[in-house]
């Protein structure tokens, strides 16, 4: 999966004209491992690098910028946010974050676990409120400086992009670490991207600059058959890198470096052994097809990832759930509390579960709460068996079957 999507990359690069690629912490530390290995065979003429970005790292800086934008990434979802945690996306202290809370009618419940309809009404409520506009704008300016020397010293700077065609590689869903890294460069759409795969595109964007490979923004059977099979936190827990996600950057002896947590991705022994494993298989790839370039094509590539992918992801084995269940992982923008990635669910929680009470809830026709997992159907094998499992499963595809048709309609 990772040399297949690595291949594609590689190959649509050097025929685009584009000479080099940069690669995205933390999702596409693998890629760049394995791009090390084939890049000399496929694309020698490509120059490769890593950096160690967020998107907290870029917002947090970016809200310097344009401030009044900021809304749409700080009040958004996940499967365990509150008031307080959508307040540290835009570095707000303690006390701003209290002050906020009791402004937006949420005094003392900062903790508190919101749903989807609160999230709106508070995205609704701080919307005319140009004082915490300008608390964004003030913590944001710290961040700004260091950011936009990072990425100069790493060759992302107006200059080195006139000079040389670069693109960013990353794993994707929404592709907006692309938008903010050119919102502070100043570089408009100059910056490209390549992505696994994309659900949508950010508002304003040019469609061209974006490249996806496994799906796409959009319907069609295809797209929708391997959406409604994917799981992204399996994804970003698997195809992560052994540190931690970055903070921000500061400066040490003349040079700007990433702010990481020392004591990195709790999944990082499971990584460095995955990646291990890879750079052998890379190896060997590279040795088999450095005479043969010609015969691979992208859409073969596309069906072994299908192959790969939509077994252990829609529908796993009771050891795999196990296996892969147990890793940790966080899906918010800046990460807290580590969850399992698929922790057991109770009987009751599998009826919550089912398809028409949660096309109500998502709806807005219904209230209730919907089970949390990053991975539905590892929690689904992991808590039953027989015939139930079958349709808790087949009621998670329609659910998410449904939901893309939903945005697909929207967009």
């Amino acid at each position: 999966m990772i040399s297949a999507f690595v291949f594609y990359v590689l190959t649509d690069a050097g025929k685009r004209g584009i000479k080099r690629l940069v690669f995205c912490a933390r999702d596409a530390y693998l890629f760049y491992e394995a791009a090390k290995i084939l890049g000399p065979v496929i694309a020698p003429g490509i120059e490769l690098s890593y950096i160690h970005v967020s998107r907290y790292s870029l917002r947090a800086a970016e809200y310097a910028l344009s401030p009044d934008d900021c809304l749409d990434t700080i009040c958004l979802g996940a499967l365990d946010i509150s008031f307080a945690k959508m307040m540290k996306r835009a570095s707000l202290s303690d006390d701003e974050i209290k002050y906020f809370a009791k402004e937006c009618g949420f005094e003392r419940r900062e903790e508190e676990p919101l749903d989807n309809a609160q999230v709106r009404e508070i995205k609704q409520r701080l919307l005319n409120n140009r004082e915490f506009f300008e608390v964004v704008a003030r913590h944001a300016e710290d961040k700004l400086k260091p950011a936009l020397d990072y990425l100069k010293q790493e060759g992302l700077d107006k200059e080195s992009l006139r000079k040389t065609k670069t693109a960013i590689v990353d794993s994707g869903w929404i592709g907006t670490v692309q938008k903010s890294l050119n919102k502070l460069i100043g570089a408009g759409e100059k910056l490209e991207g390549y992505y696994f795969g994309l659900y949508s595109l950010p508002k304003g964007v040019s469609e061209e600059s974006y490249n996806s490979f496994y799906f796409s923004p959009g319907a069609g059977v295809m797209n929708l058959g391997r959406k409604n099979r994917f799981s992204v936190c399996l994804f970003e827990t698997v195809c992560s890198s052994p540190e931690s996600m970055t903070y921000g950057y500061e400066y040490s002896d003349g040079k700007v470096i990433p702010v990481t947590k020392p004591e990195g991705n709790p999944n990082k022994d499971y990584i460095l052994r995955c990646s291990g494993y890879m750079n052998e298989f890379s190896g060997i790839l590279a040795d088999g097809i450095k005479d043969d370039l010609q015969k691979i094509h992208d859409h073969d590539l596309i069906w072994i990832c299908e192959e790969l992918l939509k077994p252990i992801m829609s529908d796993p084995t009771p050891e795999e759930s196990r296996a892969f269940g147990k890793m940790l992982f966080n899906d918010d923008v800046l990460p807290g509390d580590d969850y399992s990635l698929a922790g057991k669910w109770s009987d009751d929680e599998l009826k919550k579960n089912a398809f028409i009470r949660k096309m109500f809830i998502k709806s807005g026709i219904k209230d209730g709460d919907i089970p949390k997992s990053g991975w539905p159907e590892g929690s689904i094998t992991n808590s039953c068996t027989g015939f139930k499992r079958k349709m808790s499963l087949f009621s998670e595809r329609a659910s998410k079957t449904v939901t893309e048709i939903r945005k697909t309609i929207r967009a």
